[in-house]
């Protein structure tokens, strides 16, 4: 009875963290006159067709790549979690747009095969196409290694792994002109603001924590509700460490010095979360959540 109540209480603590991570990372943004320090929304900004075609290419490379593979997970191992992690790439997609208002991305007026407009920006397919293949890739890695088991170091490694990539993969867009963060930014490489690192990096680690908790009780009818996961971690993300950069960025007369403050602040949310999501997860951790559902729980036990 005793024992019964504990994982009542355990569900009931689990979906209510689920539901306050989906509240914070709902991120809404208006299309107001004269909002703080917005960047005009029509942006005259043309990107040369050749770099438009060249971000097309390498993200379509890299979702066929994935695609391969979780036709081969799915065959080989009866794995379908890949194939339903890309779901989370086509929802956040729909999200891209909030997002680049608040911290002044502004996309090309002639970028080739808009799917959607919003907020005076286009939307262009390559963007979706890149949703749909990084949401899957560091999401599945997340939680496969997360599923093995990680000690602290290799929980680092992993996180500091997904912050380099998402620099190497953007900073040649950003210095080729394929999308523009509108200055003045804090500490920009070849455009491209150091923010996004550890917010995107922080991120999808998250979406494969909650990945290792929520996926073995998606089974059956419930198998689709996966895609939601990376997205809900993705949303979350953006909608904690973000707002200290949105802060910096569009409140009228922030000075220079207030925008680093608040800068080191998103730094210290994402540190913070970290560490959270370290104690809550690693096998070297003395406060790891211990769920009977969870893989790795039942290794430990056999």
């Amino acid at each position: 009875m005793k024992q019964s109540r504990k994982l009542k209480y355990s569900g009931l603590s689990l979906y209510l963290f689920f539901v306050l991570l989906f509240c914070c990372g709902i991120v809404q943004a208006k299309e107001t006159v004269d909002y703080g320090n917005l960047i005009p929304l029509q942006v005259n900004q043309i990107a040369p067709h050749f770099i438009q075609v060249y971000q097309i290419i390498w993200m379509t490379v890299l979702l066929v790549g994935i695609i391969a593979y979780a036709i081969y997970r799915l065959i080989s191992h009866k794995d379908s979690i890949l194939l339903f992690t890309m779901g989370a790439g086509v929802i956040a997609f729909f999200n891209e747009a909030n997002l680049e208002v608040l911290v002044h991305v502004t996309m090309p007026a002639n970028a080739i095969m808009p799917v959607y407009r919003a907020y005076g920006i286009i939307m262009p397919l390559w963007m979706l196409i890149g949703y749909i293949a990084v949401f899957p890739l560091v999401s599945y890695i997340a939680y496969r290694y997360l599923k093995k088991g990680l000690d602290t170091r290799g929980f680092i490694i992993l996180w500091a792994v997904f912050c380099l990539f998402d620099f190497v993969a953007e900073v040649p867009g950003v210095a080729m002109g394929a999308y523009v963060y509108q200055p003045p930014q804090m500490l920009s490489v070849l455009g491209f603001p150091l923010y996004n690192i550890w917010i995107n990096g922080t991120s999808w680690l998250l979406g494969g924590v909650l990945m290792y908790f929520f996926v073995p009780v998606l089974t059956g009818w419930k198998r689709p509700l996966i895609s939601f996961l990376p997205f809900f971690a993705f949303a979350a993300g953006w909608g904690i460490m973000d707002v200290p950069i949105v802060c910096a960025l569009n409140i009228a007369g922030m000075p220079v010095w207030g925008q680093w403050v608040l800068w080191f602040v998103s730094l210290g949310l994402s540190v913070l979360i970290i560490v959270a999501l370290h104690n809550m997860i690693t096998v070297t951790s003395k406060t790891r959540w211990k769920l009977p559902w969870a893989t790795l729980d039942k290794q430990v036990a056999a």
